[in-house]
């Protein structure tokens, strides 16, 4: 097992190593430092939290600097059973992202199965064995594992669901029993089923804490509220749906410390151009594509590339789903009239260098916006349209002028997610994946770029120097990172005969 070393030695020694490998900058490492000063916490947690460092970054360079990692995941708590870990002399020593470490004094394959069964879409990794620690770590499991235990069935729930990479809860009332699902990788699984009188103690729970009316079984409610699981943060937005068998439950996880991955590790092929399009000083750039497809996901890994301490950011978003550090983050409010459009008007007159609109869903935020984009800042929203010629129209039936669409226009980013091969078992179907053949999701894209107007003009008529979304899919099935099973999913009909189509080149631009 890596050996922790003195906290101060080690924060230079991170600090250094961040900066060898340009995960940060001086002005961001000197914030970050500046805040540890005030609170205390460890340096890595600081640029991870404020979305500076992807945790998974953090991870490479503790394991780099033979540093045992500092969660809570890789010291102590473990959803491993502790009889397991006993029998095989398992030590969880560390845990990314992507990567369970593990030691293990007896055979390594079991160890492996083991692991892979209880952190399922990670690779497990092995570690050395230092039997010093071996009771230390148990000790720690079993404190944690018997407060567990004792605790909260919603933050069981919760924590089985986060543990899993779920996206979303779903508790289906049925007329004798409650059903539970996971939404992992974007499909729908069966968790658990339960009976109706403890799924209605769940549901009271959760009502409870998301702030809503406890009495109130016959109309729609929102709340949300915060779980800490394994020492992080965890926020869930609550919607009930009143059924004919009772009220329906859908919870959203945004795990907001997991799902911070910066624009490279999203999967957007033409990566560079989108860069290009929002390191302009001003217009107006666009992310495209359905529920669902990580628009929000790629507009805050955007942002979180800019330069938060430099320039003004400000953001209006319905709800904020991440926070971020060093920007000023608004949520609507339809009960004050706090819409979008009303915001941006005062951004604009807060000395504004970027303004972010969670979307623009009608004619008076698509003016707004255009006004913010016309008078020197960049515009950054999403629009529901599912290709560069159709964000262009859209723009139009919302009423922007014509030559403001091509003036102002710098770059419009179109997505979609597709499930990636298992990369334990390509695709046969393991533990790791829960037998799906798949683990994780990647975005296919398509992107266009304008720098003149002529430009803007000819993709308007049809005109496309890009790669399409569909063809950016099918390089990816070419290339083995999906299946043609789940283009078809995806696509439906258009990717029919996939397997015969081959790959359209890059386009030069």
């Amino acid at each position: 097992m890596p050996v922790l070393k003195p906290s101060a030695a080690f924060r230079e020694e991170l600090a250094g190593y961040l900066l060898r490998k340009g995960l940060v900058t001086r002005g961001i490492l000197d914030a970050a430092m500046a805040e540890q000063r005030v609170t205390g916490e460890p340096l890595g947690a600081i640029l991870v939290r404020n979305g500076f460092l992807a945790r998974a970054d953090l991870d490479e360079a503790k394991i780099s600097h033979e540093t045992a990692l500092e969660t809570p995941e890789a010291m102590g708590g473990t959803p491993i059973p502790l009889p397991l870990l006993e029998r095989h002399a398992i030590i969880v020593t560390g845990l990314s992202d992507d990567a369970v470490h593990v030691a293990t004094l007896h055979d390594e394959s079991v160890a492996g199965r083991v692991a892979a069964r209880y952190y399922p879409g990670r690779t497990v990794r092995f570690s050395s064995f230092v039997p010093d620690q071996f009771d230390e770590f148990l000790d720690r499991v079993r404190r944690a594992q018997s407060g567990l235990e004792d605790s909260d069935p919603v933050e069981q729930l919760v924590s089985r669901a986060v543990e899993a990479g779920a996206s979303d809860i779903h508790i289906l009332p049925r007329r004798k029993t409650c059903s539970i699902f996971l939404r992992v990788d974007g499909i729908r699984r069966l968790m658990d089923e339960t009976a109706s009188a403890t799924a209605a103690t769940i549901v009271a729970r959760i009502k409870d804490r998301s702030g809503m009316d406890l009495a109130e079984r016959r109309l729609p409610q929102e709340g949300r509220f915060e779980v800490e699981h394994r020492g992080r943060p965890v926020d869930l937005r609550v919607t009930t749906v009143p059924s004919v068998d009772g009220e329906i439950i859908v919870m959203r996880i945004l795990d907001v410390e997991r799902v911070q991955p910066n624009l490279d590790r999203l999967g957007i092929s033409q990566v560079g151009d989108w860069r290009r399009a929002v390191d302009r000083r001003h217009g107006l750039c666009l992310v495209c594509g359905p529920t669902g497809s990580g628009k929000s996901t790629t507009l805050s890994a955007t942002v979180r590339e800019m330069d938060r301490l430099g320039r003004a950011i400000y953001s209006i978003e319905d709800p904020v789903e991440y926070r971020m550090a060093y920007t000023g983050q608004v949520n609507v409010n339809p009960a004050v009239k706090l819409d979008f459009a009303r915001v941006v008007r005062t951004f604009m007159r807060a000395d504004p260098d970027v303004i972010v609109l969670g979307e623009v869903r009608d004619e008076e935020t698509a003016q707004i916006a255009v006004r913010a984009a016309d008078t020197g800042h960049m515009v950054l929203t999403t629009l529901h349209t599912g290709s560069v010629n159709g964000a262009i129209d859209r723009l139009r039936h919302l009423g922007v002028p014509a030559h403001d669409i091509k003036s102002l226009l710098r770059g419009v980013l179109v997505q979609s997610l597709v499930r990636t091969l298992c990369r334990a078992c390509h695709g046969a179907g393991c533990a790791a994946c829960g037998n799906a053949g798949y683990a994780g999701r990647t975005a296919v894209s398509e992107c266009a770029v304008f720098d003149e107007p002529a430009a803007v003009v000819a993709a308007a008529k049809g005109a496309r120097n890009w790669r399409s979304l569909y063809e950016d899919a099918v390089a990816k099935f070419h290339a083995g990172v999906t299946t043609a099973a789940e283009l078809r999913r995806v696509f439906g009909s258009e990717a029919k005969g996939v397997e015969q189509r081959m790959p359209a080149p890059r386009p030069k631009t």
